[in-house]
């Protein structure tokens, strides 16, 4: 057994990036779970396997009676164990022919690597795999409320022109999944949908946590639209969707009868409506939140930068990059207001130009005044070199934000 250095942080160790991105690889295996509950993954298995002549990494794990496989190229599956080692387990195991590494997450936040000699042999061929990929909702099995939104026939099967909104929903689905940790183990989950819409991925929500999960929950979708909201009723009335209703309403002024949320969602809510609904899942206290950004007017009216005139001058380029800071300014706001937040793709670009999630997970802890200074000062460090006064969200936390930015400055200063 060799010992390595520790890694000041508890992400995924750059040793492991590097033996998935290479083909490094035999088979890797995420355990000790977070914590252990019936719906948390128990353990997940990698391994390499060939699609279509192109190496992927098949990623297998059990949710109740259900074996589910995501198969990702290398670069995604990096992504993917990066996400679910920092969010749902404290253990790891991966096999190279060079060595066996142990990982193992301490008390002080970093993890420790323990190097072993190889015991498995890479073989001479990566598994070939062109089988259908397993879906949380699975494909052949009859889904009302999917078949009520015309996705899914009567039989199970999916409908030809329906199947990248399966695919979408289904996605949509891992990452509700990643975060169920997170999240109150025992009592009624209150979840809210801000901008709903048509509300097929809200229909998913109530399905994935009262038909796989069986939890009770009290979900509300929220649109400015009447003719929608009044639609989806009768669609949750027609299934008997329990705990499911659907309000007309401005997401500035929503206020919710619970007086707190477990879970917000904001998908493609357009501009500022974003930041309203951000807004209002942090004054809400919200365990986690889950937002999907659509159109970004507010910064790219306000974006000035000398250093990247070059950057700004070309109207697409401006408004690419004024998309991406808005995104990045409230991702800042929200590690300020106490949430561990990442930035990752939601679907495939194919499916649509906005394919950004915003995924914040409530800290079990305050930042250390440390750590809160670096956070404020990277943003108004932001703000300054893009000529940002203040914006949406920003404005929207009001007072809240103002102390805790302070509070911040009085601690630096003392």
């Amino acid at each position: 057994m060799n010992p390595q250095p520790s890694h000041p942080e508890s992400g995924l160790p750059s040793l492991v990036k590097e033996a998935l991105q290479e083909g490094n690889c035999i088979q890797m295996v995420l355990s000790k779970p977070i914590k252990k509950k019936a719906a948390a993954r128990r353990k997940v298995s990698i391994r390499p396997v060939l699609i279509r002549d192109k190496q992927h990494y098949q990623l297998s794990f059990t949710r109740g009676q259900q074996e589910v496989h995501e198969n990702l190229l290398p670069g995604e599956t990096i992504q993917r164990v990066e996400q679910l080692w920092e969010d749902l387990f404290l253990e790891g195991y991966l096999f190279t022919n060079e060595a066996d590494y142990h990982l193992q997450k301490t008390n002080k936040g970093s993890v420790q690597l323990k190097k072993h000699a190889p015991t498995k042999a890479q073989p001479e061929q990566v598994t070939s795999h062109n089988r259908a990929k397993q879906y949380l909702i699975p494909e052949g099995v009859h889904c009302p409320f999917l078949e009520e939104i015309g996705v899914m026939s009567r039989n199970g099967k999916v409908k030809a022109a329906q199947y990248r909104k399966f695919r979408q929903i289904n996605r949509y689905l891992e990452f509700i999944d990643d975060i169920v940790s997170a999240l109150p183990e025992d009592g009624t989950l209150q979840i809210t949908d801000f901008g709903c819409g048509k509300s097929y991925l809200t229909f998913a929500t109530h399905h994935f946590f009262t038909s796989i999960l069986q939890r009770d929950v009290n979900i509300t979708g929220l649109d400015l639209k009447r003719s929608v909201v009044e639609h989806c009723q009768q669609i949750a009335e027609n299934l008997d969707c329990r705990g499911l209703s659907f309000k007309t309403g401005d997401i500035a002024a929503f206020q919710d009868e619970q007086g707190h949320c477990d879970l917000s969602i904001s998908l493609h809510a357009c501009d500022t409506a974003t930041d309203a609904a951000l807004a209002a899942a942090v004054q809400a206290g919200a365990s986690v939140i889950l937002a999907v950004p659509c159109c970004q007017n507010e910064i790219y009216q306000q974006i000035t930068s000398q250093s990247a005139e070059g950057l700004l001058k070309h109207g697409i380029l401006k408004e690419k990059t004024a998309a991406l800071l808005t995104d990045a300014l409230r991702s800042q706001v929200l590690e300020i207001c106490g949430y561990r937040t990442q930035v990752i793709e939601f679907i495939d670009t194919q499916h649509t130009p906005k394919n950004l999630l915003i995924k914040a997970v409530k800290r079990t802890a305050p930042l250390t005044d440390s750590d809160l200074q670096q956070a404020v000062d990277e943003y108004e460090s932001l703000k300054t070199q893009f000529g940002i006064p203040a914006f949406a969200l920003e404005r929207s936390l009001g007072d809240h934000f103002k102390q805790l930015c302070q509070s911040a400055v009085k601690d630096s200063a003392g």
